[in-house]
């Protein structure tokens, strides 16, 4: 589990975070919709948060232009059809609660 305060991010925000040997990106929508997923791209290991671009609730990878769900990881067009790893994400008061 991990801590960050929601002060840390604006609207539109995407940063990569390492949580022991795991790379996350964290996208910030607005109004308390957070989500995270694993920073590389299961098709080619693209680094998603230098390559991704979000649009509405989806992460598109610009290597093969993968549109994955940020909601649950799934794979919805592109080069690959295999889901990228999501995680759980809770707002409690002014922090954002990330889970394995």
């Amino acid at each position: 589990m991990i801590r960050i305060p929601k002060s840390d991010f604006r609207p539109g925000d995407r940063r990569k975070i390492k949580v022991n040997d795991k790379e996350l990106l964290i996208v910030y929508l607005g109004a308390d919709r957070f989500y995270v997923a694993d920073s590389k791209c299961p098709h080619l290991g693209c680094d998603l948060s230098k390559v991704g671009v979000v649009i509405r609730e989806e992460l598109v990878c610009q290597c093969h232009f993968t549109h994955f769900s940020l909601v649950d990881g799934k794979a919805i067009k592109g080069a690959t059809k295999k889901p990228i790893k999501t995680y759980k994400v809770t707002v409690e008061k002014e922090d954002i609660i990330v889970e394995d």
